[in-house]
């Protein structure tokens, strides 16, 4: 029998993440803990597929929802794979189920710092920092190295509107974790907002000129770009991720943007944030 090729092994995955996906985002607000009553039936053979793996590297977060999820299902008090669900149902901006793992992997792990860490990022991007500070900083508090939740409570300060403090988290934040662009991304969307383009620029470059950068940091750039008037080197930019007609809108707005600069402060709070939190 001819073997499946990779490609359809990995579209296999995904179908069966989204299949396993809904069913775990139905269980995490419905069953209560240890209760495995939404798990599918599928769900061993889908922890145990090689390409599920394959999916999760390539950052795939209905793949992780499913498999973090799985993991959390059948252990409960695995901290770690609570933090995990709990992190791609936040990527996939399901908030509410989110926030419902954590409280329950909380009773069950009080103060564990991965799981305060998650919460207060998954408050962060709900856009509930208040709420997210205090936790954020408990976090950091067991866990102070650590560049991810540190740059999270720089978003959270960023949405209070204290923006010298936040850019203070950003570059501790980078400072603890060379090469990683999220935090010079983040920094540099920071001066966006009020307005500081030639700092933004700058950082956004950091930003832009490491390995991991991703499409996104590119086109926060070039947007910046775009704001200061340098459409050639935005296209430049915009081109090389996206496809020319999405490229010819994005200038449009930039364009109407610098004629009107009212709308950059709804382009800074958009839908599609361009702030990372990790």
């Amino acid at each position: 029998m001819a073997r499946p090729s990779q490609s359809s092994v990995a579209r296999g995955a995904r179908r069966l993440a989204g299949a396993c996906c809904a069913a775990l985002l139905l269980a995490a607000c419905q069953t209560t803990p240890g209760g495995t009553d939404a798990v599918p039936p599928e769900l061993d053979g889908y922890l145990e597929n090689p390409a599920v793996f394959s999916e999760m590297a390539g950052g795939n977060v209905v793949a992780s929802a499913a498999y973090w999820g799985g993991l959390y299902e059948r252990d409960p008090r695995n901290a770690e794979a609570a933090a995990e669900y709990a992190s791609a149902l936040r990527k996939i901006g399901s908030f509410a189920a989110a926030l419902d793992v954590l409280r329950r992997a909380d009773a069950l792990n009080p103060n564990d710092p991965r799981l305060l860490a998650e919460y207060g990022k998954t408050l962060t991007a709900a856009g509930r920092a208040a709420e997210a500070l205090p936790i954020l900083d408990q976090a950091l508090a067991a866990d102070p190295g650590n560049w991810k939740t540190q740059s999270a409570r720089g978003v959270a300060l960023d949405q209070m509107g204290q923006h010298e403090a936040a850019r203070a988290a950003y570059r501790t934040a980078a400072a603890a974790a060379p090469g990683e662009p999220a935090p010079w991304n983040n920094l540099g969307m920071s001066y966006a907002l009020t307005g500081d383009l030639a700092e933004a620029e700058e950082a956004l470059r950091e930003a832009v000129a490491t390995p991991r950068a991703t499409a996104r940091m590119r086109q926060n750039l070039a947007l910046i770009l775009g704001l200061k008037g340098d459409f050639t080197e935005a296209e430049r930019l915009s081109r090389a991720d996206l496809p020319p007609e999405a490229v010819d809108g994005n200038l449009q707005t930039l364009r109407e943007i610098v004629s009107q600069p009212a709308l950059w402060s709804n382009e800074a709070h958009a839908d599609n944030n361009p702030v990372i939190i990790e």
